[in-house]
């Protein structure tokens, strides 16, 4: 992996461009930011979840949520975005949503170097995950695994969010999306978990409305520590940008 801080810049078949920053284990994220030029954030916004494929009609009932909700807001409001930086899952839902409202929110992606692919890089031998094209940055991790970039991004949303108001969403996802989780509850942060959309996030919810008790301690300290809201796949994406501005203070 690449050791200076001089930033990249990556280009994709869609004609986007991005900034990109490698980070070494251990190191400090102001330079990191400063390196990539990123704005002083009005108010952070986490987009946590799984990468799965998802069957048609909740891709579908994810994508309008996604595109006139999450991504609009973010767009309206001038939030900084923050999410695992794949074209995979919940994340290429939030791509199509930020191409929906040109990019106007800048989103920062955050993955392991050694497992992802970026655009026009020779082929690998290595299955690797494209990044999503409509990220504005990338800062990509040191580690082999999925979840070792948790600790850098974490450091990254506490950052940002030093000064400004912040919460994250999530929607399905698994054992990573349960530690993502657990950090936003340990700096405090409001979770607005979309019911309904699976996994990881149907768990939460079943805990929050007293129907399941938690399975694991993670899931009771997650329960005990973030102040979780409930929104539910049925209501229309309004009421998720309004859930949104109302929980940011905006």
């Amino acid at each position: 992996m690449p050791t200076s801080l001089l930033p990249e810049t990556i280009r994709f078949p869609n004609g986007n461009q991005a900034s990109l920053v490698y980070a070494r284990k251990g190191a400090a994220i102001k330079p990191l930011i400063n390196a990539l030029k990123l704005p002083t954030p009005r108010g952070v916004l986490i987009v946590n979840g799984g990468t799965a494929q998802l069957d048609a009609d909740l891709a579908t009932k994810l994508g309008l949520l996604f595109e006139n909700g999450l991504a609009r807001v973010a767009a309206e409001e001038q939030l900084t975005i923050v999410t695992g930086a794949t074209d995979a899952g919940i994340f290429t839902l939030l791509g199509k949503g930020l191409e929906r409202w040109e990019r106007k929110a800048p989103c920062v992606g955050v993955a392991p170097a050694s497992l992802v692919s970026l655009p026009e890089a020779p082929p690998s031998r290595e299955e690797r995950t494209a990044l999503e094209p409509h990220h504005s940055h990338f800062l990509l991790t040191a580690g082999e695994h999925w979840g070792d970039e948790t600790s850098t991004m974490y450091a990254l949303v506490a950052a940002l969010s030093a000064n400004a108001p912040s919460l994250a969403t999530m929607t399905g996802g698994g054992a990573i999306a349960r530690n993502e989780a657990l950090a936003n509850a340990r700096q405090r942060r409001h979770i607005i978990v979309l019911s309904g959309s699976g996994r990881f996030a149907d768990e939460l919810s079943a805990v929050v409305r007293g129907e399941a008790q938690p399975a694991k301690d993670d899931v009771a300290e997650i329960v005990r520590d973030a102040d979780i809201s409930l929104f539910d796949l049925h209501q229309p994406p309004e009421q998720l940008a309004a859930l949104v501005r109302q929980r940011l203070h905006l």
